[in-house]
């Protein structure tokens, strides 16, 4: 299993909730940072213990953009329980860095996805 899956599937948890996503929704729109986002509804552990927090810190504008247009566009498709996790993310290796991109649209699609991949 390669590095981002703690935070992947505690990010999914914390997402699941209604609530939360609002928050999130919100913190988006104030334009808050990937990494304050993740800290404040609590998964800044998630994100250290899979070495992840100088590579979100490290995403450019664009691709912080992609993130954020796949969350809002996410919990605008779906407002009580059922919504999916918005981003599909194993880093097999940290050190390499990552690249993120808009996932492939389908019209059988869940949902708005961004893909983390090899830098």
């Amino acid at each position: 299993m390669g590095v981002g899956s703690l935070i992947s599937q505690e990010a999914a948890r914390v997402w699941s909730d209604p609530a939360n996503r609002a928050r999130i929704v919100q913190m988006h729109a104030e334009g808050r940072s990937l990494v304050e986002m993740t800290d404040a509804v609590g998964l800044g552990a998630a994100l250290d213990a899979d070495g992840l927090r100088d590579v979100v810190a490290g995403l450019s504008p664009a691709e912080v953009e992609l993130v954020r247009d796949a969350f809002v566009a996410e919990a605008n498709r779906t407002s009580g329980p059922g919504a999916s996790f918005p981003v599909d993310c194993t880093v097999d290796d940290v050190a390499a860095g990552v690249r993120l991109e808009a996932g492939a649209s389908s019209p059988d699609a869940a949902a708005p996805v961004v893909r983390v991949v090899r830098g």
